[in-house]
């Protein structure tokens, strides 16, 4: 009976072995197991207290469009621990310069008309300007009551640098309301005289009177005119104040476009950003000219902006781009999975090439990177950090200490200093054990019960074998 007593320990030892490797179950495989991808954050090579990365489009497209974003992330450290964190648009630093005057009346000391038909006006500002420690210059506007024009403008400083190659002055009154008198300059300028050359200002047009020139035929003959817009004066619009604003950041990338339509008058376009938060969309068509009611709406069918898009790309003008520009909802953090948007065509014909913008907000994720050391002992090590994601799971809160610890919440120029972080591929976690709806514990936890609860079943069984053998022996 020996041998047999033999081979029940050594199984008994066996089931102890399985409990024992229920219970040393590790700490990240444990936690993670909920999330089916991870990638490795690498850290920069001077890594400070608080890192950063930004969300990328490998993450979003895994994240359930159900949840609540954050509950599809989680950050752990070199220790195999959850490490609490932050999501926050990310900002730029832009400086912006507000108007505190209104327009000011520049002094016209120069017009010289050219031989091409070309003018050439001088202007200069010589008052003060009230309540404006460091005037800037933004752009000027042309005054003239004249319609129906199209010309084309220089504009230099009073040193002879070209602040606009070409912009336009124009008006469409008579057959769209359409009217650009005023030039924007790319940067505020500290300059106060300008020159502005204006191409084809004398334009010699066909009159709407005709004549009869005597001769042996008495030919008939449409009158010809010179036309030049009667300009009425300079102003220059000037920003008084110079001051640092933080912009959230925002890129745009093309949709893919899923299906499109005709359904009577209406184009049908069905479109996709692979599940990041959109904030509004730029259409734009092959064709030079149109305008067309709007709708957009979310896979739900929920209406977000309704209005007009337009365009109107000439020689000489071209329309802004936020003309074209169609918003979400009041609220820029929105995702769908397919969005859906309507153009009415009316008695038009359906738009060529139709290409689709995204504009979406960028988001980063906050953490502490380095642990501060306990009394005596050396900082935690900065390597070894990965963000797991893509599983459904119960976001926890961070704690209030750790988020002003890491962000200021309500002014981003005050956010503590960090490092910008970097994201290794996209890696399936070899550990992920489907889908479950389960929390970020719930999974280890089943884990280890069912295998103790297997180990202890055997070695139960065992131990009861081994006695009824000891009896039969005696």
């Amino acid at each position: 009976m020996k041998p047999v007593r033999n081979h029940l320990k050594l199984l008994s030892a066996a089931s102890c072995l399985l409990l024992a490797a229920a219970a040393g179950f590790s700490g990240e495989e444990e936690k993670t197991a909920a999330f089916p991808f991870y990638k490795d954050i690498i850290l920069p090579e001077h890594p400070k207290d608080i890192s950063t990365f930004t969300i990328d489009a490998d993450i979003y497209r895994e994240l359930r469009l159900d949840t609540v974003i954050q509950a599809g992330i989680r950050i752990v450290g070199p220790d195999g621990e959850f490490r609490p964190f932050v999501m926050e648009p990310e900002y730029v630093a832009e400086r912006n310069y507000i108007r505190e005057t209104a327009p000011v009346r520049a002094t016209v000391t120069g017009f010289e008309p050219l031989p091409d038909g070309s003018v050439r006006i001088s202007a200069s500002m010589n008052s003060a300007i009230a309540d404006s420690s460091d005037p800037q210059v933004v752009g000027l506007k042309i005054l003239t009551k004249a319609k129906d024009f199209d010309k084309k403008v220089k504009v230099y400083d009073g040193s002879g640098k070209t602040l606009i190659a070409e912009g336009a002055f124009l008006d469409y009154s008579s057959r769209v309301n359409l009217r650009n008198d005023t030039i924007r300059f790319p940067e505020p300028v500290r300059e106060f005289s300008f020159v502005i050359v204006m191409d084809n200002y004398t334009e010699i047009k066909d009159s709407p009177l005709f004549r009869v020139v005597e001769g042996d035929n008495n030919i008939v003959e449409q009158e010809k005119f010179r036309e030049s817009p009667k300009i009425d004066g300079i102003e220059l619009q000037v920003a008084g104040k110079e001051e640092l604003v933080m912009y959230p950041r925002s890129v745009s990338s093309p949709v893919t476009i899923l299906s499109q339509e005709k359904k009577g008058n209406t184009t049908v376009v069905k479109f996709s950003n692979g599940g990041a938060w959109l904030d509004s969309i730029t259409v734009d068509s092959s064709d030079v000219f149109f305008s067309r009611p709007c709708r957009l709406y979310d896979d739900s069918g929920r209406l977000g902006e309704r209005g007009i898009i337009d365009k109107l790309d000439t020689n000489t003008f071209h329309t802004n781009p936020s003309r074209r520009l169609i918003h979400v909802f009041d609220s820029p953090l929105h995702r769908s999975k397919v969005w859906t948007l309507e153009l009415d065509n009316g008695e038009y014909n359906e738009l060529k090439d139709i290409k689709i913008t995204a504009n979406e907000s960028v988001f980063q994720i906050r953490f502490l990177s380095v642990e501060p050391p306990a009394s005596g002992e050396t900082a935690a090590s900065s390597s070894g950090y990965r963000v797991y994601y893509g599983g459904k799971a119960t976001y926890v809160e961070p704690p209030p200490e750790f988020k002003r610890a890491v962000s200021s919440q309500n002014d981003p120029a005050k956010d503590p200093a960090s490092a910008d972080c970097t994201l290794s591929e996209q890696k399936e976690n070899p550990h992920y054990s489907g889908p479950s709806g389960a929390t970020i514990r719930d999974w280890g936890v089943v884990y280890k019960i069912v295998m103790a609860a297997a180990a202890l079943a055997v070695f139960l069984v065992l131990l009861f074998s081994v006695k009824k053998i000891d009896k039969v022996g005696d």
